[in-house]
């Protein structure tokens, strides 16, 4: 059954996904689309994909009411309408075309689902069009966990495999999990992105990674940050003299470093997800990293700061 249909025929399901059906998806046009800046000797293009809302009680479900209201107030942040970016990462160099996640994939069809239209209008093909990057010059493909917005942008709405010569590097641990009985319990669309976006994937060139600072290649290491799910992963990206750490969703917004105890309910595993935020924002610190976070501000890019046993994001330039 071809993506869309699927989606068409069971839109009920989006009332238990909240990364996709609580609120209309709303693309951005305005606001930039595309960053680049150059990282060791990588060219780093960072994609906006597009842009989505969440609502506070979603990301923060533990956070004292009257403490969560001054920090929303503080920045003059709506509790209802939280936006967020979806991004995908390519980094060039020589022959090297790495694309880092994939964005949540292009759907024909708008979905009707209690008075709202909810659309999967993922721009990152439109983009790599822009920039001249043909999809079969990607070399590789790093997935560092397979939620929708990570991995929906493997495939066309008709099945088709859309980076035909990459190799594709995902965590063992995600990849059991997400095929094993281990993963009933994830909402119903979760599991048909990974049936038709990953599963697809086991005729393809996969390298499954098993070790913590595993080197991919040349200039990119995954790091192990479990806890958002089973088996995510950040990266290292660089060289010795510049480096950026790619977190992934081990945070889903800076309130999430300044409060290392707020959960979200997007977390697989609460506990495991707060020691890889403190792993992460422990290794950025010591190395000197600059930060990627993939829902934060486009393009995501800046420094976690530490004061004592607090820490603050400070977003770069």
């Amino acid at each position: 059954m071809k993506r869309r249909h699927f989606i068409a025929r069971n839109c009920g399901l989006l009332a238990s996904v909240p990364l996709i059906g609580l609120q209309p998806l709303q693309l951005d046009f305005m606001n930039t689309e595309i960053h680049k800046c150059n990282i060791g000797e990588f060219q780093c293009t960072i994609f906006k994909d597009l842009m989505f809302t969440y609502k506070a009680k979603d990301y923060f479900i533990n956070a004292p009411e009257q403490e969560l209201k001054q920090a929303l107030d503080s920045y003059k942040i709506d509790p209802e309408n939280i936006a967020s970016p979806y991004i995908a990462m390519l980094l060039q160099k020589g022959n090297q075309k790495i694309l880092i996640d994939s964005g949540i994939g292009f759907s024909q069809e708008p979905i009707e689902f209690k008075g709202n239209s909810f659309v999967l209008k993922g721009r990152l093909q439109q983009l790599l069009d822009k920039e001249h990057i043909a999809t079969n010059d990607i070399t590789d493909v790093i997935i560092t966990h397979f939620h929708p917005d990570h991995i929906g942008g493997l495939f066309s709405s008709d099945g088709t495999l859309l980076f035909k010569n990459a190799t594709f590097h995902m965590h063992q641990k995600e990849w059991d999990f997400w095929h094993s009985s281990k993963s009933d319990s994830q909402p119903p669309l979760f599991k048909f992105f990974v049936d038709n976006n990953i599963t697809p994937l086991k005729k393809e060139n996969v390298q499954l990674i098993a070790q913590d600072y595993h080197e991919i290649c040349e200039g990119v290491v995954a790091v192990n940050a479990e806890g958002h799910t089973a088996g995510q992963i950040a990266l290292i990206i660089g060289d010795k003299d510049e480096r950026l750490l790619y977190i992934s969703d081990a945070f889903l917004h800076p309130f999430h470093m300044e409060k290392l105890d707020w959960q979200t309910s997007f977390d697989f595993d609460h506990a495991n997800a707060k020691k890889t935020r403190n792993k992460l924002l422990h290794l950025a610190h010591t190395e000197r990293m600059m930060i990627n976070a993939f829902h934060f501000n486009f393009p995501g890019l800046g420094f976690a700061e530490k004061s004592g046993a607090n820490w603050k994001w400070v977003y770069h330039g």
